[in-house]
């Protein structure tokens, strides 16, 4: 199992560490998706497994990337999983991710990305009152067209 730490993005929130998976792929040979390597993730808000979503607040994800080759656009991709049952968050799947990425060593923002260099991709996000008080597996990743570049997983509870 891979382990990264999960600290708190904004600056009023406190610091937590917490631990997510890369997403599994049994068609793939190393077993993993995502071409990239994730060098580090955090989330605001989560001092203990399962992160706690609260509705009607805000979110902040961030997470160090090395591409593994030139990438001109990704999008993301976040799903909610109950069971075999993957919802898509509605305000943050599919969207342009490029807009949120920054490169470390200049501060470079947006796409395209460079092989090898460490990026930092930076979102926040609203937990919407609809969403249903539940246990979710958050799936979260960033695309290319339809391939995985960056993709993790972790365990939440979406609570009042």
């Amino acid at each position: 199992m891979i382990k990264y730490c999960v600290l708190a993005l904004l600056a009023c929130n406190s610091v937590f560490a917490a631990q997510v998976d890369k997403c599994k792929d049994p068609t793939n040979r190393n077993g993993t998706y995502g071409l990239a390597e994730i060098e580090d993730v955090r989330i605001s808000e989560c001092p203990d497994s399962p992160c706690k979503l609260i509705k009607g607040t805000s979110t902040t994800i961030e997470f160090d990337f090395i591409p593994d080759k030139v990438y001109d656009k990704l999008t993301t991709s976040v799903f909610g999983g109950i069971g075999i049952i993957r919802v898509p968050f509605r305000d943050v799947h599919g969207m342009d991710a490029c807009k949120d990425i920054q490169r470390k060593s200049d501060g470079k923002k947006g796409c395209p990305l460079l092989p090898l260099e460490v990026y930092t991709y930076s979102n926040s996000f609203p937990i919407l009152k609809s969403y249903p008080a539940v246990s979710v597996n958050v799936q979260y990743g960033l695309n290319d067209r339809k391939t995985p570049v960056v993709c993790f997983t972790l365990p939440a509870k979406i609570t009042t």
